[in-house]
């Protein structure tokens, strides 16, 4: 379960990194992002990326590092993916990310 959520956080801040440009965002939303907006999802994303980070070499000593540097590329190719062909399912895939990063979440709490 904690894989899922660092592979998660993972996905979310290179989304959000995504998100804070013009073009990625356009796509996706169909308007124009405010600069408030962009700064909030640069931001988003710096926290969720060290987080994924911290979380990996916490749980996985030695390996996180590597493992940190696999979920960044597996995030990057989904995303990369999802934006050249279907930007309009990002909607999409970005709910069913932050819905597994809360149960995840939830569940690593109770566990």
């Amino acid at each position: 379960m904690n894989e899922l959520l660092q592979f998660s956080l993972c996905l979310l801040a290179f989304n959000c990194f995504a998100l804070a440009k013009f073009n990625h965002y356009r796509d996706v939303f169909k308007n124009r992002p405010t600069q408030k907006q962009s700064q909030r999802f640069i931001i988003a994303a710096w926290i969720s990326i060290l987080l994924s980070l911290v979380l990996s070499v916490a749980q996985n000593n030695g390996y996180g590092t590597l493992l940190f540097c696999g979920y960044m590329a597996l995030s990057l190719l989904i995303l990369m993916i999802f934006y050249s062909f279907k930007a309009s399912w990002v909607k999409i895939m970005s709910a069913v990310n932050i819905t597994v990063l809360m149960l995840s979440g939830l569940f690593l709490s109770v566990f």
